[in-house]
């Protein structure tokens, strides 16, 4: 395997990477000192002036006097100017609706619609006319523009500027990013795989970080995503993700394989379901089992047991210090995990056990759209510190 190749640190590298440094501090603690910033960075007064007097002769930020009861002169803080600004996130993963959001760059929640998708009508039809909502709210908010994520039920090419369409078909052949770019006239647009914007928020908000999270999602899709002491490990082209596209055992398939999501989604067991004759909402399958129903035993105990399979596998692979299971029906998360966690006590007397921790997710849906907001904010900064 070749060595990894290492980046030459220039002055410009170092100073971009303390300024963005001190652009996330200024987010983290509004009205801050030069003082603090310097602490806080580990860098020194002078460096930190440097970068101030660019930021504040780029209008970038602006500085006031502060508020004190101390006696004697009170330093001056520092704020980003009020004019920055937006940050859009999307959620293109229904069949049904299009769902965005507006944050300050600040992550307070603005704005929350969703709009209906009308039968009859292109995808991308119904991609400007979201737009056009998401324009008649930013104009209400005021504000710049700072960035835009886009989450999308699937891999996505970046060099391609294609999604993975096996979920949404009117996918196929649409270029996301670039038909954005021109609605809204900007650069920063990150399109992402829902399920790494879900492994991020996962991750951003475990209290302690933990050294490396896998994260996997099994509703009406199935994926997994894998962030490594806070870098997500993303792959080729940004195409890691699609465990549900794993082949697993099928003995019903003349191929003797089948794909993970055939097995273990929540449509692979409705589809099942039906089959079987039993009329029930799915919401209620998870609570059966764990009475010890017998036919929903023998409906969900393959799938159980195909994922705890794979989670086992997956562990030998990444390592992990963190598993989180995720799911769109909470019952069917708690039951994979579970189940998941039994399966590898079992296997603990091996010669090197695998060790981690088994956990559901902690975020609802709302809160995966962080994992958007932050990529789109952190690549907002990145320029600005590049372009100065």
């Amino acid at each position: 395997m070749a060595a990894e190749k290492k980046q030459i640190l220039t002055v410009k590298n170092i100073r971009n990477v303390n300024m963005e440094n001190i652009l996330q501090s200024m987010i983290q603690n509004r009205n801050v000192t030069r003082s603090v910033l310097a602490k806080e960075n580990q860098i020194s007064l002078m460096t930190v002036k440097h970068i101030v007097d660019s930021l504040l002769e780029a209008g970038i930020i602006k500085e006031k006097e502060s508020v004190s009861g101390d006696v004697g002169r009170n330093p001056k803080t520092l704020e980003i100017s009020e004019r920055y600004g937006n940050v859009v996130c999307i959620n293109l993963t229904s069949r049904e609706e299009i769902r965005f959001l507006i944050y300050d760059i600040y992550r307070n929640l603005i704005t929350e619609r969703s709009v209906a998708r009308r039968e009859g009508s292109t995808y991308e039809k119904e991609l400007r006319v979201a737009a056009s909502e998401i324009r008649k709210e930013l104009l209400r908010t005021g504000g710049d523009l700072v960035g835009m994520a886009v989450s999308v039920p699937g891999a996505y090419d970046e060099s391609q500027d294609l999604v993975n369409y096996d979920l949404i078909p009117e996918l196929k052949g649409l270029h996301v990013r670039s038909l954005f770019e021109n609605m809204f006239e900007i650069k920063n647009i990150r399109v992402l795989h829902d399920v790494y914007a879900a492994a991020r928020a996962e991750y951003d908000c475990l209290t302690p970080k933990s050294e490396s999270q896998f994260y996997f999602y099994c509703g009406y899709g199935v994926g997994g995503f894998f962030i490594h002491q806070d870098t997500a490990v993303t792959g080729s082209q940004r195409m890691a993700g699609e465990v549900g596209k794993m082949l697993v055992p099928a003995d019903k398939d003349p191929s003797g394989y089948t794909i993970l999501e055939n097995v273990v989604s929540v449509s692979a067991v409705k589809r099942r379901m039906k089959d079987q004759g039993m009329d029930i909402p799915f919401a209620e399958l998870p609570g059966r089992y764990t009475a010890g129903d017998a036919q929903a035993v023998e409906l969900l105990e393959p799938a159980l047991d195909t994922i705890s399979l794979v989670l086992y596998n997956l562990l030998w692979i990444y390592n992990p210090s963190c598993m989180v299971v995720d799911s769109c029906s909470r019952e069917y998360a708690e039951l994979i995990a579970e189940h998941a966690g039994r399966f590898m006590e079992e296997r603990r007397e091996e010669s090197i056990p695998v060790r981690t921790e088994i956990r559901c997710a902690g975020e609802d849906e709302y809160h995966r759209m962080w994992g958007c907001f932050r990529t789109a904010r952190d690549a907002w900064i990145e320029d600005l510190a590049s372009a100065l």
